[in-house]
């Protein structure tokens, strides 16, 4: 199939992280037609090579675009932290711009070999749904996540980052409840504690190229 003037909507969906395209192909599709993407021309799925994905004569109104199996909060180790699905009103100006959507990787999701990162677990009291900053020590953050309802996430700085003289990252925690309510870290660990001395307060290192395993004490 040709994608000619009948082009109604290109969307891509994005890692909050990476900022590149979500690699794996999804179930993207609008609400209540269910319309679903063009086929690639090869005919091998509806992902194009430049992770998009691109929808034909759709109807003018509001369209919701679904990016998940129903009736599933995550799909292939992604998910969004809004509480509904994105939308979008047609038609568009120009049809061929890109609108994108950030996903974020699931607590449990596969990350490729040598990334460096954090998969976290906060305890105490109302663990669920914070929001979750871990930057540079020194530096503003500039991504954020959520943790789930176990009080777990995922979280991988992007870019080359720095090691201290012992040839760790050096990183620091920052999480806040509802209304941005600060929550005080009192201390971390690591599983397995062979992979870094337990600290108090929020700031710890990882060893570069790794997804360490660190619980986090709140008060």
């Amino acid at each position: 199939m040709t994608i000619g003037h009948s082009l109604s909507l290109t969307v891509r969906f994005r890692d909050h992280f990476s900022g590149r395209p979500v690699p794996q192909e999804l179930p993207v599709r609008l609400a209540d037609s269910y319309l679903r993407p063009a086929r690639r021309q090869d005919g091998n799925g509806q992902r194009q090579a430049d992770g998009t994905y691109r929808f034909l004569g759709v109807p003018a109104g509001v369209q919701r675009v679904l990016w998940r199996e129903p009736f599933q909060r995550s799909q292939a180790g992604w998910t969004r932290w809004d509480a509904g699905d994105p939308e979008v009103i047609l038609p568009l100006a120009d049809p061929a711009q890109v609108v994108e959507y950030e996903l974020w990787p699931t607590p449990s999701a596969e990350v490729a070999p040598g990334s460096t990162g954090v998969r976290g677990k906060m305890q105490g009291t109302n663990a669920a749904g914070l929001e979750i900053m871990i930057s540079l020590q020194g530096q503003p953050p500039d991504r954020v996540t959520r943790t789930d309802q176990a009080g777990e996430f995922l979280f991988l700085p992007p870019g080359a980052l720095p090691v201290d003289p012992t040839g760790r990252v050096p990183l620091v925690i920052v999480a806040r409840g509802p209304g941005g309510l600060p929550r005080t870290i009192t201390s971390c660990s690591f599983q397995p504690t062979s992979a870094g001395a337990s600290s108090a307060g929020p700031d710890f290192t990882i060893l570069p190229q790794t997804v360490a395993r660190v619980i986090f004490r709140m008060a």
